[in-house]
């Protein structure tokens, strides 16, 4: 996730806002970058959150105002509604503050779900447990990315997907490897 942060700021600071072509490739990259945002907030509170509320018997709204929504609408509302140059370049201001915004909260998301969530289910849950809820999340996400596929997601965004599973499966054999280094683990369940 932190990943896709990282790309989106730099071809953020990299486009050309004069150039509709440009505008409207990054606007169609945010668009797919904060829908896989959402589809993986959904699948950890699915697969993760839920199991973890369970456990400890504590309630965590982790993912319940996280604004993936409203920066969704605003990359809808660039896409429909910007159709000349001086509209776009008022457009960037606004998108540029948002990122911004939205990235001061999000950043710090992921932290508390490294530092507070990640020892808490090493807490509660055993390596082999952790190990499997590791296996659903990813099934999860290769499941809803074969359907995202039928709906026309991009070459680009296809790619970096397959990259991120071959990752994951490269890290489950080493963990196979590893089974005794459980903080190894720890990183790689909140994907």
């Amino acid at each position: 996730m932190k990943q896709l942060v990282g790309l989106y700021c730099d071809k953020l600071s990299k486009t050309n806002f004069s150039n509709n072509n440009d505008f409207r490739a990054l606007l169609q990259s945010l668009y797919a970058t904060f829908k896989e945002f959402k589809m993986h907030e959904q699948i950890e509170n699915e697969c993760i959150i839920g199991l973890l509320q369970q456990r400890s018997r504590t309630v965590y709204n982790v993912h319940s105002d996280n604004k993936l929504s409203e920066m969704l609408s605003l990359f809808e509302k660039g896409l429909k509604n910007v159709k000349n140059e001086y509209e776009q370049l008022n457009y960037a201001k606004q998108l540029k503050e948002r990122l911004e915004a939205f990235t001061r909260d999000f950043l710090p998301h992921m932290k508390e779900e490294e530092e507070v969530f990640q020892p808490m289910l090493m807490e509660y849950f055993t390596y082999e447990e952790l190990k499997d809820i590791k296996k659903k999340v990813i099934a999860q996400h290769c499941s809803q990315k074969e359907a995202a596929e039928f709906k026309g997601l991009s070459k680009w965004n296809q790619a970096e997907e397959l990259q991120k599973v071959f990752k994951y499966s490269v890290d489950e054999k080493a963990d196979q490897g590893e089974a005794s280094n459980e903080s190894h683990f720890q990183t790689a369940v909140f994907i």
